[in-house]
C-alpha cells in the first residue's frame, strides 16, 4: 500500500524520470530510511542511480557517530557507498549566527549540492535530483508553524513536492504518507532505523507543535487535524499555483526588457552587473492597475531577480503600493539588504544599491 501511494506520488508530481541519478539525505531515521528503501525498490523499473548521502552535525557527540557508521553500514548491505559529511554545525551557528536549525539546514544542502555537482562534472548530461524525506505530518506541522508566525497565503501551501535549489531540483517523494505508515513500513522490512531522541524533546518550536500543540488540537478539537491541514495545503497550493502563473503574464507584460543599458548610464546596475544583481525596470501605469495580489507577487518577483528572494514584509510591500499607485514624483522604499523600490519618470525600478 505504502510503495503504491509512492509511486503514485512520483506520478502525479513528476517527480522522476527513467535514468535519474538521485542523491538521497540519509540520516538514518525512519523517514529516511523508507525513502531510501523504496527508492533502491524502485531502482530498476526507474533506472535509478542512487547516491545516499549523510552529514553527521555533531549535535550529539556519540550517538552521531553512531548513527553515521548505521548508515554506512546499512548502504554497504545494499552495495553503495555512502558519502559521509561531517560539520560543527554549533560552530558553524556561532560563527555566521545562524539558529543551530538553520545551521543543519545549510550544512545538509551543501552537502547534497556538492555531490549534485560531481556527478554533473563526471556527466554533464546526467539528470541530478536529491530526494529528502519529509512526510505528511512534516507538511501539516510546517503549515501549522506558518500560521503562528502569521504566514501569507502562499506560506500556507506548506512544502513543495518539487522545487528547485541552487539550481538543482529537490524533490520530496514522501509527503502524502504519514509517520505512522512509514514506521509500520520499517518495522515490516526489518529496517531497524535509528531514533534522535531529541526529535522526543520539546526544545525547538517545531517539536513543541509536534509533541504538545498538535496533540491537544487533536484531544480537543479536531481528531483529524493533521489531515485538516494537509488538505488546506493542497488547496492552498493549487490557489499559489494559479496566481503565480497570472503573474508570471503580469510581469512579462510591464517588463521594460531593453532598459539594461540606460539604467547603467544613469548610475544603476545594469543587466550583467555585478554580482548577478540586475536592475528590473516595470511599466509604473500598468503595474498601478494589477489587484494588490498580483501586484505585490510582480514586485516580488521583480526582487527575486534582482538578487533579493527573503525577508520582504508585507509593510515594506504596502509602502511601496503608495508610491506605485500615486502620480507624485520620485519616491523611494528602501528594501532588505540594501536593495531600494524607486518610481520615476512613468517607471519603477528596483535594484540593488550601489
Amino acid at each position: 500500500m505504502l510503495r503504491k501511494k509512492f509511486m503514485e506520488t512520483i506520478a502525479a508530481y513528476e517527480l522522476i524520470e527513467k535514468g535519474d541519478h538521485i542523491v538521497i539525505g540519509l540520516s538514518g531515521g525512519p523517514d529516511s530510511v523508507c525513502l531510501f528503501d523504496l527508492l533502491l525498490d524502485a531502482a530498476d523499473e526507474l533506472d535509478l542511480t542512487i547516491h545516499p548521502v549523510h552529514v553527521n552535525h555533531k549535535f550529539r557527540p556519540g550517538a552521531a557517530e553512531e548513527d553515521q557508521a548505521y548508515v554506512e553500514s546499512l548502504c554497504r548491505s545494499r552495495g553503495l557507498e555512502c558519502k559521509s559529511f561531517t560539520v560543527d554545525c554549533n560552530a558553524l551557528a556561532a560563527a555566521t549566527g545562524m539558529t543551530s536549525e538553520e545551521a543543519g539546514r545549510k550544512a545538509r544542502y551543501d552537502a547534497f549540492y556538492d555531490t549534485a555537482m560531481e556527478i554533473l562534472d563526471a556527466d554533464g548530461t546526467a539528470s541530478v535530483k536529491i530526494a529528502v524525506a519529509q512526510n505528511a505530518n512534516d507538511q501539516a506541522e510546517t503549515i501549522l508553524f506558518r500560521l503562528l508566525r502569521g504566514t501569507g497565503t502562499d506560506g500556507l501551501a506548506g512544502i513543495a513536492y518539487k522545487r528547485y535549489e541552487r539550481g538543482i531540483c529537490v524533490i520530496r517523494p514522501l509527503l502524502d504518507i504519514y509517520r505512522d505508515e512509514i514506521e509500520a513500513y520499517c518495522e515490516e522490512k526489518g529496517l531497524d532505523p535509528v531514533t534522535d531522541h531529541t526529535n522526543n524533546e520539546a526544545i525547538y518550536a517545531r517539536n513543541r507543535i509536534r509533541l504538545e500543540l498538535l496533540p491537544y488540537l487533536e484531544s480537543k478539537y479536531n481528531e483529524n487535524i493533521q489531515e485538516t491541514l494537509v488538505r488546506l495545503g493542497h488547496i492552498a497550493a493549487a490557489d499559489k499555483d494559479y496566481i503565480w502563473q497570472q503573474t508570471q503574464m503580469a510581469y512579462e507584460h510591464m517588463l521594460i526588457e531593453d532598459d539594461a543599458e540606460a539604467s547603467s548610464d544613469e548610475g544603476g546596475a545594469s543587466a550583467s552587473g555585478g554580482a548577478g544583481v540586475r536592475e528590473v525596470v516595470l511599466d509604473r501605469a500598468a503595474l498601478a492597475e494589477l489587484h494588490p495580489a498580483i501586484r505585490h507577487r510582480v514586485v516580488l518577483k521583480a526582487f527575486a531577480e534582482a538578487g533579493l528572494e527573503q525577508d520582504i514584509t508585507a509593510e515594506r510591500l504596502e509602502a511601496a503600493d503608495k508610491i506605485i499607485c500615486k502620480k507624485q514624483g520620485p519616491k523611494m522604499v528602501e528594501f532588505p539588504h540594501g536593495y531600494q523600490l524607486k518610481v520615476a519618470a512613468g517607471r519603477v525600478r528596483i535594484s540593488k544599491l550601489p
